[in-house]
């Protein structure tokens, strides 16, 4: 018979045993659902929308905005009002409709082809926008040529590891008017594959749209329409 040499005691009593294993599966869980949820989903859980279409009167820097309340994403914005730096708002494409209980089924959808563009807004302070981004500096980050992508787009590969998934940006010079997005597609496919695009709005505001990359063939429209959205909001 082989001698077994048993390993010596931890020295941990047995009724610490559980709440040790308790909280590190707490962490573990937790450091899951950040990553899973910083690329899966941008919208709030339907509890925490409203129907209302009453106007919330907010200021992003010095610009005052009359918002939808079943637009914005964060019960505290809505409650509050008042002055914030960074407008966190979310609505469906195309009909860029807020949420109502006939359309909470959109509003909660996380898949690839989920409806749901998230739109932030700040004030317009010299950032780079989207387009300049791409001429600037990613154009000279490209890790190989451009291939071919929707309804004429051109996607130029990223450089990065790749071990996380694939960056790329989505342009196309049309008649002079650049469109430009940056798109990352997850490794993991329990993740949804999302593009983001920052324009300048007229009314002296920035303003971020983040949408599936199953949306980049109506690249045409949207930043007409975020636009006159945005518009919309002017008292």
């Amino acid at each position: 018979m082989m001698p077994i040499t048993l390993p010596n005691g931890t020295g941990m009593r047995a009724r610490h045993f559980t709440p040790m294993v308790v909280a590190l599966a707490l962490v573990g869980t937790a450091l899951v659902a950040h990553t899973v949820g910083k690329w899966m989903s941008y919208t709030s859980q339907p509890s925490s929308w409203t129907q209302s279409r009453e106007r919330v009167p907010v200021d992003i820097g010095d610009i005052r905005q009359a918002i939808p309340a079943n637009m914005m994403r964060h019960s505290a914005e809505r409650a509050a009002g008042g002055a914030v730096d960074t407008l966190h708002l979310a609505v469906l494409w195309p009909s860029l409709e807020g949420y109502t209980q006939t359309n909470a089924r959109d509003f909660a959808d996380t898949g690839d082809r989920s409806p749901v563009i998230s739109l932030a807004l700040r004030a317009d302070t010299g950032a780079l926008d989207t387009n300049e981004r791409f001429t600037q500096v990613w154009m000279s980050l490209a890790s190989a040529d451009a291939f071919p992508g929707p309804e004429g787009l051109a996607l130029l590969p990223l450089a990065g590891d790749g071990l996380a998934g694939t960056d790329f940006v989505a342009h196309r010079n049309d008649g002079g008017k650049l469109f430009a997005a940056r798109c990352f597609t997850p490794r993991d496919q329990a993740l949804a594959a999302n593009c983001e695009r920052t324009i300048r709005i007229g009314t002296g505001l920035l303003a971020t749209y983040r949408f599936r990359q199953t949306h980049l063939a109506d690249w045409r429209r949207m930043d007409a329409a975020i636009a006159s959205l945005v518009a919309s909001f002017a008292p």
